[in-house]
């Protein structure tokens, strides 16, 4: 009983500020996350349920702030004053201070990381308002993370007492032996960087590069994933993409399209003056989408076998089918009218004479 009461006198009682002002301090700190953690979730499905509405949901990064950083910050500074109002033996307070150090690293990389993570998702919000493009956000955050984890891990073993000069010494000298080695590693994850901050290309769009061509289902570290016109999937190192020269279709506003018509050399001159108007007016009369637009329209040339005449025309679409869909109904018209009009289409002919005698 008398040692109960000494252990208690010498122990107990000095650290009992301590442990009154940790545990109260602690269970406001669990009562405020739980709290926030039902208004957050709350939130996030009435946004994904109506994400037009951008208004309500103002505060959700400010509460995200206070449940992921703001709180284990504001723990970890109690459990410091709480520490300051104690005095440990020396044994017992150099592993006191070992254990503090390690709960501060870990609270601190976490909210670093937490910090950054909600950083760059407000950043694709009001960059992109797409959240599909946050998928080329995790590998990148996922590296950062593993820089921070790393950093915090030296800094506490510096703090602790170990000497980091040589290790950090032996990891220069294996970094550039591992840089050797992994030069292709390093070029693709560099030209993951090039990607994801220049925007040659996202998530959906439709691309062209060499002899293939594809939608981008998957940006990675070391490589993407397309989806190509046959169906299968190709996965090409991000390097390989980069070198080379993209056409990204998703971003074409419209399409400028190109067309030659041809009729026989023999067709009467009044019939020859109708051609343009008649291409004008099929054009003016598409009802495939609203907005395409004649650019010109010119007897271009007198061909081999054949009068040519070549029109420009805008389609304010960068859908390939919907392009398909105005050709069709452009072609269907001007074949409709020319037979109307008696002009006829021309074809490879050839006339031979031969003399007799």
């Amino acid at each position: 009983m008398e040692t109960l009461n000494t252990f208690f006198t010498t122990t107990i009682k000095p650290m009992l500020p301590m442990l009154i002002l940790l545990g109260s301090s602690l269970v406001l700190i669990l009562l405020a996350n739980t709290i926030l953690g039902k208004r957050i979730k709350k939130l996030e499905e009435l946004k994904k349920a109506d994400p037009t509405q951008k208004g309500r949901f103002r505060t959700l990064p400010v509460l995200r702030f206070f449940k992921r950083i703001a709180l284990p910050l504001i723990f970890l500074a109690v459990l410091w004053v709480s520490m300051q109002q104690v005095s440990f033996g020396e044994t017992i307070q150099e592993t006191v201070q070992i254990i503090f150090a390690l709960v501060m690293t870990i609270i601190i990389v976490r909210s670093l990381n937490k910090g950054i993570e909600l950083s760059f998702s407000k950043y694709f919000e009001k960059e992109y308002a797409n959240q599909e493009h946050e998928k080329n956000l995790k590998p990148l955050l996922s590296f950062v993370k593993l820089l921070i984890w790393v950093v915090g891990f030296l800094i506490l073993l510096s703090n602790i007492g170990f000497n980091i000069t040589t290790a950090l010494a032996g990891l220069g000298v294996g970094g550039i032996a591992v840089a050797i080695a992994a030069q292709g590693v390093l070029g693709d994850l560099f030209s993951y960087f090039v990607i994801f901050f220049d925007h040659p290309f996202a998530l959906g769009d439709f691309i062209v590069f060499g002899d293939k061509s594809g939608i981008v289902e998957r940006i990675g570290i070391k490589s993407s994933r397309i989806r190509v016109l046959s169906g299968e999937v190709l996965i090409i190192s991000n390097s390989d993409l980069t070198s080379s020269r993209i056409h990204n279709y998703k971003q074409m506003q419209r399409r400028r399209v190109v067309s030659q018509i041809t009729i026989p050399n023999e067709t009467e001159i009044e019939k020859v003056e109708m051609v343009t108007t008649l291409i004008k007016e099929a054009i003016a009369s598409v009802t495939t989408i609203e907005g395409v637009i004649c650019d010109r329209c010119h007897f271009q040339t007198f061909g081999a076998s054949a009068l040519v005449f070549e029109t420009v025309y805008y389609v304010p679409s960068p859908d390939y089918v919907v392009y398909m869909n105005v050709q069709q109904e452009i072609n269907l018209m001007l074949l409709k009218r020319f037979r109307q009009e008696g002009i006829k289409f021309a074809y490879p002919t050839q006339k031979i004479f031969t003399v007799q005698g």
